[in-house]
């Protein structure tokens, strides 16, 4: 069996944006990017992909409808978003480009949207009762306006915010500068979020009450369950990946509720814009840590210039476990630990087709090698086993014991006694768990003498790994 953990092979994560000749990477396509011939609706003259000085009419549309978004391959959620996706399509215009948007509503409530960041006239700018009639289900809107000023915007939901917003009415809108003032290259957006799974288009719509987590909170406030990048979490999100000594460009976006601590391993950053908006040179500061509030955009640059495979997550350390982590890969590297028995430098990832939605599939690589880690300085002696089962903890980011001995014919069971979900796999395929919640367990019986390496599919990353020794 060839590990398949949800990351995307580069070949599907790099693509070129309307107009800009640097590489854009979006999360499997997920965030697609609404340019020229990107589809029949959002379709504007092929000659627009080229630089030009005049500004040109960019017309685009976004439908906001209902439909299922796979989180994780065994994690699936109803969201409200726009063109099928969440987020919604990556939008690039030129600045002072006259834009034309339709906004077509498939959802059962009316809806509207607000162009963050951007300065245009009161009657474009999208809350509802302010300063336009709400869009009713089955209604169109044009919205109209010219572009400006230039930087990493975004848009989303200005009716009902509340609720239409968190269920993934949202996406980004860049506006490139007519006059580029640096050339990238590479360009990333990650959008953050989080994710309620107590809240549902149901309860959005009025039809189900909320949930008795989120009738507790006060002031309308709604709780947290999962932490996206975006719209997927942990394996699902692709990795940012680099060649040494190229320049890149990190568009952090926040569309959730609560603050959270962006943080690259092995690299640091400057902050080159905030808001979208300049920051000049002698004030940009040099992190490695960032903390981004709800509705900020932060423009990142990164040198290449520390070769490998490395971390990028929520600092929020349950943030992290759930959902929001990804790497910062070089092409061709691979990691030092033993996650290299299953990482695949031509994917830039590790990859597994049983949390993967189908589109997300890469060709199969062929098998992967069972690898017995040999960890400095060396382990501890195994565990013996007795009696015909034996049990072992699945502690948060950890197994106890994770280096174990049985005999032919136990059983052994994985009980999860931490606060998060996991799934347990073989590297070799030979058994594999659903997701087990806190408090449950999985159990496979070892008949065949052997070694046999175990993980969790969705912690691996944060050094979830076993090995089991049958005699």
């Amino acid at each position: 069996m060839h590990f398949r953990l949800g990351l995307l092979s580069r070949r599907a994560a790099l693509r070129r944006i309307g107009g800009v000749s640097a590489l854009a990477a979006s999360s499997f396509g997920l965030i697609e990017t609404a340019t020229a011939n990107a589809a029949e609706d959002l379709a504007t003259p092929a000659s627009d992909n080229l630089p030009t000085s005049e500004p040109q009419l960019r017309e685009f549309v976004l439908t906001a409808s209902e439909f299922d978004w796979d989180l994780l391959a065994d994690t699936t959620v109803r969201v409200w978003g726009y063109n099928g996706q969440m987020p919604g399509p990556e939008i690039r215009v030129r600045e002072g480009d006259q834009v034309r948007i339709t906004l077509r509503n498939d959802l059962p409530v009316p809806t509207t949207i607000h162009w963050h960041g951007v300065n245009l006239p009161p009657a474009m700018d999208g809350p509802s009762g302010l300063n336009q009639e709400p869009v009713l289900p089955g209604g169109e809107f044009v919205y109209d306006f010219v572009a400006k000023p230039a930087g990493s915007r975004w848009y989303h939901s200005h009716a009902d915010p509340t609720v239409q917003v968190p269920l993934g009415l949202y996406g980004p809108f860049i506006v490139e500068p007519r006059v580029p003032v640096r050339i990238y290259d590479r360009d990333y957006t990650y959008f953050l979020a989080e994710w309620d799974q107590e809240l549902t288009p149901d309860v959005a719509a009025g039809l189900a009450p909320r949930g008795p987590g989120d009738q507790m909170m006060r002031g309308g406030e709604l709780g947290a369950d999962l932490f996206l990048m975006n719209g997927r979490m942990q394996g699902a999100i692709p990795p940012i990946v680099v060649n040494e000594g190229e320049r890149i460009l990190i568009r952090l976006m926040h569309a959730g509720a609560m603050p959270h601590a962006f943080h690259t391993h092995g690299h640091s950053f400057k902050i080159v814009a905030t808001d979208g908006n300049p920051v000049p040179e002698v004030a940009q500061l040099t992190k490695d840590t960032l903390l981004i509030g709800p509705a900020e955009r932060y423009d990142l640059e990164l040198l290449a210039d520390n070769p490998g495979v490395w971390m990028v997550h929520c600092h929020m350390e349950p943030h992290m476990a759930n959902g929001m982590m990804t790497l910062l890969a070089y092409e061709g590297a691979v990691p030092t630990g033993p996650a290299a028995a299953i990482y695949d430098p031509l994917t830039a990832g590790i990859v597994d087709e049983h949390t993967m939605a189908p589109e997300m599939v890469m060709p199969d690589m062929g098998e992967a090698p069972v690898v017995s880690p040999t960890p400095t300085p060396p382990p501890a002696a195994p565990v013996a086993g007795t009696g015909p089962t034996m049990e072992v903890a699945i502690i948060d980011d950890r197994f106890e014991p994770n280096d174990f001995i049985v005999a032919g014919g136990t059983t052994v069971v994985w009980v999860n006694r931490g606060q998060n979900w996991h799934s347990i796999a073989a590297f070799d395929g030979s058994f594999e768990s659903d997701r087990i919640e806190p408090g449950g367990q999985f159990e496979h019986r070892f008949e065949t003498p052997g070694v046999y390496q175990f993980l969790c599919k969705h912690h691996v990353l944060q050094g979830m790994t076993g090995r089991v020794t049958v005699t």
